[in-house]
This record gives structure tokens, sequence and C-alpha cells, in this order.
């Protein structure tokens, strides 16, 4: 678990979901990855099935086995990738000495052996808490390996104290192997505040995350419709929405988005802070977050937010957000009403510009690597 140097800590990462499409837990693992190569003190080796273009100090890029040109989705591609993360992924490091391995994404290999330390970042407990925003397959996914992960991890990484709850009451996991570390918050979004937006261009209320059920959009939409319907300036505002996914039961039973609403697709990294700054109200009422990272990314942008009751919403917002229930359509539309009210919108971007500048990877870092160290 000491680097061939002698001189850091050698840690394993099974990164290989950084050759894909960042979201959630891609931007996860990247920030921290980074944040941890520039501590100095550790010696990282990124596993993958693909080139990741990493140039980070004290990390270097592994590719045990690539993957094969497969169908996305398919039964083939499934499985493969279950044989990598499994297994594949360690079958040509050498461990006679055993490993720290750091499952970001929060599984862990059933190659791992007894000598070998582990650590699991948890994001949330959705699946459990609301199966009924997820698809059969990645119920499945989690009811088969993440019994394995509660047995077999040595420590656990909470995103934040209400997934460390749910980790002690849902899984039983002992609060005494548990580890709070929030996410940190990449500068980038700590940009000034955009200009207001030219007299003819409509003002905007923000979503993201795509048409998904998990993010409660259906209704968030209503909401907006409802607000919107109240007429006077709420009518020239429109609803934006970032990402790319369309449930399918809202396309089976031929649900269209309504004129005044748009899903941008994919919105670069770069291009997100001024998006955000420019929002009237950043609305995110998701029905379960283990941490929301964007309500932060919202807040530093001076985005005044609303977001949820439920989950870890409020943790995270500390007091800078409105709070409405996910539920609850009408609660939803008057949160986007007190919001809007320009006296609200100038405290609520004061708070959470304060709120978010608590948050930064270089402290998540250090936490991780004392998690780390009380391994080795």
């Amino acid at each position: 678990m000491t680097s061939p140097r002698g001189d850091g800590l050698e840690l394993l990462v099974n990164a290989r979901h950084l050759a894909g499409a960042h979201t959630g837990i891609e931007v996860y693992m990247e920030a921290l990855l980074e944040a941890l190569a520039r501590t100095g003190r550790l010696d990282i080796t990124a596993l993958s099935w693909a080139p990741l273009g990493l140039v980070l100090p004290g990390v270097r890029e592994v590719i045990p086995a690539r993957r094969p040109q497969m169908a996305p989705g398919s039964v083939r591609a499934t499985l493969w990738k279950l044989w990598f993360d499994q297994w594949g992924c360690l079958r040509t490091v050498p461990r006679k000495d055993g490993i720290l391995f750091h499952g970001m994404d929060g599984f862990l290999p059933f190659a791992l052996r007894a000598r070998d330390r582990c650590v699991a970042t948890v994001h949330d407990l959705g699946w459990q808490v609301h199966p009924e925003l997820y698809n059969s397959r990645v119920r499945l996914m989690y009811q088969a390996l993440f019994p394995w992960v509660v047995r077999r991890a040595d420590r656990f990484i909470a995103v934040s104290r209400y997934t460390a709850d749910d980790l002690v009451r849902r899984a039983g996991v002992p609060a005494s192997r548990i580890d709070v570390v929030y996410h940190g918050l990449d500068p980038s979004f700590a940009a000034p505040a955009a200009a207001p937006a030219p007299s003819d261009k409509p003002p905007y209320v923000l979503a993201v995350g795509g048409v998904s059920p998990r993010k409660n959009t259906r209704r968030l939409i209503e909401a907006f419709s409802r607000w919107r319907e109240r007429g006077g300036h709420r009518s020239r505002h429109r609803l934006l929405i970032t990402g790319t996914s369309l449930d399918s039961d809202f396309l089976q039973d031929g649900s269209v988005l309504p004129e005044h609403v748009a899903l941008l697709g994919y919105v670069d990294k770069a291009e997100l802070p001024g998006l955000y700054a420019g929002a009237a109200v950043f609305l995110y009422p998701g029905i379960y977050e283990g941490f929301g990272l964007p309500i932060l990314e919202a807040m530093a942008c001076g985005a005044p937010v609303v977001t949820s009751t439920t989950g870890a919403a409020p943790e995270i917002a500390g007091g800078a957000a409105i709070l409405a229930d996910p539920f609850d359509v009408a609660g939803i539309a008057d949160a986007l009403e007190q919001a809007t009210i320009p006296a609200e919108a100038e405290r609520l971007r004061a708070l959470g510009r304060a709120r978010a500048a608590a948050f930064d990877w270089a402290t998540a870092a250090a936490a991780t690597e004392a998690v780390y160290r009380q391994l080795v």
C-alpha cells in the first residue's frame, strides 16, 4: 500500500466511468482524483478500459482490458461491464502485499482479497428508498452487488449526513465505519454573476437532469406552468431544462413538452456557470438526493434556489434556499413565486454565495486521505 518510490500512499481506483459522459458520479470522481493528486502524498493508479487522458501529478493510467465494440445497453455490454468491474479491473495489478482500493462509484470488486483494504463512497440509497424511480436493471444491479459492498468495505464515505444515516438505518452499517465527506465545488462556478439579459430576451427558470422521474420533472413542469399562468411578469418566463433524458413513460403516454419549456440537451461544463448566473430561479425539487451538487453550483453563480424538503437537499442548502415538498405541485409553484420577489431573490443570492463558499475539493481530498490512512 506504499508506493514503489516509498514516498506516498498507493491507491487504486476503477476510473472507467471517466471514459464516458460526465454526470454526477463522474464529476465527483474526476474532481476528487484531481484534488487527491494535488496533495502530492498519493500515488494513484486509475484503472480503465479506454484511455482517459488524465494529466495529473502522481496519477498513472492502466488499461487491464480494452472494452470491445458492443451495442450500448445490450446484454453483452452489461455482462462485459460486470466482468470488468468485479474481476477484470484488477487482473494485471501486482498484489503481493495487498492494495488500497477506493470504490468511488459505490461498488467494490469481488476480486478483492482478505489482505486488501478498501473504501466505498456511497452517494445515495435511492434505489432502496424510492425503487419506483429506477428501472428494473438498475435495481437488480444494486440488489446483487451492494450486499457485497456492505460486507467487504473496511470504511464507507457518505457524501452527506443524510446518506450516512440511510446507511445505518437501511443497510445496517455501524456508524463507526462511516465518514461523512462532502463534495467540493469546482472554482469555475464561483464566476461573477452574468450581466442582465437583454430586454428582448425572455427571462428563464433553470432546471437540470432532463425529463426524469428522479428529478421530479413532470411535477416541476406542471408547477412552473401553473405559476406562469398567474400572469403578469410571470408569463414572459421560459423553463429551460438541461440534459438529454426523456423518461419512457413520458414518451409512451404521448406527453409533449409545453411550448414555453425547452430541453437543452447536454450542456458543456464551460457553459453552465453563465446559464446558472442568468437564471431568475434555479428549480431543483428532486424526490431524493444523496447530495445535490447542482444546488451549490447554482448558489455559487448567484441564482436563487428552490429545492426539496426531502433527502439531503435541506442539509446541503443549509438555509440558503426555499424548500418545497416535491410531491406538492401547488407548493412548488408558491416557492417559485416567493423566489422571484426581487428582495427575496437578492437575499437568496447573498445567502447562496456564502453557503457555496464553504465547499471545496481540497477539503474533501484531505478528509478522504484521512480515511485511507486509518486503514494503513
